[in-house]
Order: structure tokens, then C-alpha cells, then sequence
């Protein structure tokens, strides 16, 4: 999980030279590639997080998390008339 995260750099960069490289009409498959690849990091650092956190057991993480929102506000402070 960690090595799908630190690839993440090398990743961006060879699609961006690939992207300088290439005619212009590859760089929209290119920039589908770093989408996917991006969404695919952000899933392995997620579940990483549950493992590390919740030891596997996701409904430990969210309740470890909703511990410490007491301190937080409302974020829409303008429309407080309305709700």
C-alpha cells in the first residue's frame, strides 16, 4: 500500500513528459491514466488508514474519528437563519 503512494511522483512525472513528448491528441489518454492511477492512491491510503488506525475494522475508524468533531463549527455560518 505504502509503495502504491510513494509511485505516485514518478507516475506524474512520466505522464507529464510523456505528455511534452507526444502530439497534443495523446495527452487526454494521458491525463485518464493519472485520474485513474490518482483515484487508485487515494483508495490505498484510505484503506491503509483503517488498517493502521482501526487495526481492519473500518466502523472503529469512523468512531475514533467522530470522537473529536465536538469542537467543530457549522461551516455555513451565513445561512444560519435558514436551518
Amino acid at each position: 500500500k505504502i509503495i502504491a503512494i510513494l509511485w505516485m511522483s514518478p507516475v506524474y512525472s512520466l505522464t507529464s513528459f510523456l505528455s511534452l513528448v507526444l502530439p497534443p491528441s495523446g495527452e487526454p489518454i494521458l491525463a485518464i491514466l493519472k485520474d485513474f492511477y490518482e483515484s487508485y492512491v487515494i483508495y490505498q491510503f484510505l484503506s491503509f488508514l483503517i488498517a493502521v488506525l482501526g487495526r481492519g475494522d473500518r466502523n472503529a475508524v469512523v468512531r475514533s474519528l467522530a470522537r473529536h468533531t465536538d469542537h467543530l463549527k457549522r461551516p455555513y455560518k451565513c445561512l444560519n437563519c435558514l436551518f
